[in-house]
């Protein structure tokens, strides 16, 4: 045979080895696509995952425009976050189905959301007891002295220091804090509301930290022991803002009823206290904002204003003129960029504006711009008319003239990628992840 006159006397032997080895490799090679961890069945994984997202790429390459899902905001999951269908609720824990929906841009749940042009995003009333929220551990150290009197001439004094504050949370927006404290002492009373304040002090503003220094006294003279035992002293820390209303960031309530040890001993007395984050609220506003990719626009639609709590600039609901603006400003360094604000409604506390702000904004500055809404107050102009008699004089008191007050703002909120609060973010990245649309959300006041 030719296998025989070819190898030999070990031909026979020579073509099964090789036969066998070439079949123990081939289910060699079967057995690695088919099993999970071999390198060739991980291979194949891979292509399908890299084919598989491609397509699901190329599906929404309409919703894409103009590659806004760049602006590195890839990992916010928003499709978990929009409004369910069955019980209008926040669904945080969304299914695999759900999500894949959401990418695929399917009209199973979120149909209804590729068929309009609004979007509306839903806050929770109460938010899970378990979520853990970041805190900021403020702490005020204050100095307390009582001199008592030495004669008829010199009388007692109450010495309160304010040293320092440290730990005090981050502004709304990208902005270099700028606190102060203020110090209310109040005469204490069996009802909080009939309380009676008899002196209030305020310290310097420090710019640009979070652990400001003071070192400031306040003296109250002529006082006696038994009535500094009816005196709470009233701390609260602020942020100024030179573009809206000042921040309350913090407060402590400090009952001097058993103060004793500083009543009976003339030396100064130091305290370390822990104070109680503030969460004033000044209402609520409806906001829908939208972004043109085509024309590099973005508008802010402001639409309405519920529940104002006006009582700290004007005594009664008609003298609330209120109107809203809008600041444009540098998230990197708190600058204004552009600002415009809405027509005010004359003595109205729930005003509704429908108005369109409308700002220029390219595709570089979405990474960095920042939107500051207030709400603020018209002030009617007052007219100052002096008489200067029969002589005639040249002074400026003598004319007659308008003085414009200045407008007071009454409250807040900061849309932008790098603002605190966290429906103030999710709202600005439902604008990126879906332009062309309208997304309304409810926003504190603050």
């Amino acid at each position: 045979m030719v296998h025989d006159d070819f190898f030999g006397p070990w031909g026979r032997i020579i073509i099964i080895a090789v036969t066998g080895v070439l079949v123990f490799v081939v289910l060699l090679l079967i057995a690695c696509f088919f099993t999970p961890g071999c390198p060739g069945h991980e291979c194949i994984r891979r292509r399908k995952r890299e084919a598989k997202n491609k397509a699901v790429h190329v599906k929404n390459k309409h919703n894409d425009g103009v590659k806004l899902n760049d602006v590195s905001y890839r990992s916010w999951r928003l499709g978990s976050l929009y409004e369910d269908g069955s019980n209008g609720t926040i669904n945080e824990n969304p299914t695999p189905t759900e999500r894949n929906s959401w990418n695929s841009a399917s009209t199973a749940e979120f149909g209804c959301v590729d068929a309009s042009s609004t979007l509306n995003l839903v806050q929770k009333d109460k938010q899970k007891a378990d979520k853990k929220h970041l805190e900021f551990p403020t702490e005020l150290t204050i100095s307390l002295q009582y001199l008592p009197p030495c004669d008829e001439i010199i009388s007692g004094k109450f010495v309160i220091g304010i040293e320092a504050l440290s730990g005090l949370p981050p502004k709304q927006y990208n902005c270099t804090l700028e606190p102060y404290v203020t110090l209310n002492i109040v005469k204490q009373s069996w009802n909080h509301r009939n309380r009676q304040k008899l002196h209030c002090f305020r310290t310097r503003s420090v710019r640009h930290t979070a652990s400001p220094i003071f070192k400031e006294t306040f003296v109250v003279a002529n006082v006696k022991p038994q009535e500094v035992k009816d005196w709470i002293l009233d701390f609260a820390a602020y942020d100024h803002d030179r573009y809206a209303n000042d921040t309350e960031l913090s407060t402590f309530k400090l009952s001097l009823k058993d103060a004793k040890r500083v009543l009976h001993s003339p030396e100064i007395h130091m305290f370390n206290f822990r104070m109680k984050a503030s969460n004033v609220e000044y209402g609520n506003i409806l906001l829908g904002v939208s972004y043109l990719p085509t024309a590099q626009r973005l508008t802010i639609n402001v639409m309405k204003v519920r529940d104002v709590k006006f009582t700290q600039v004007v005594p009664s609901s008609s003298d609330l003129n209120p109107y809203v603006r809008v600041l444009m400003l540098n998230g990197r360094t708190g600058q204004r960029i552009k600002k415009k604000k809405t027509k005010f409604t004359i003595a109205n506390a729930q005003p509704e504006f429908h108005e369109t702000l409308t700002f220029d904004v390219t595709y570089n500055q979405l990474d960095m711009v920042q939107f500051l809404v207030v709400l603020c107050n018209k002030s009617a102009p007052i007219e100052m008319i002096a008489n200067s008699g029969d002589a005639p004089s040249d002074s400026e008191d003598s004319v007659s003239s308008i003085r414009r007050t200045k407008d007071v703002s009454i409250g807040k909120v900061a849309l932008g990628k790098g603002v605190r609060g966290s429906t103030e973010r999710l709202h600005w990245f439902s604008v990126l992840q879906n332009p062309r649309k309208l997304v309304t959300v409810w926003h504190v006041l603050k």
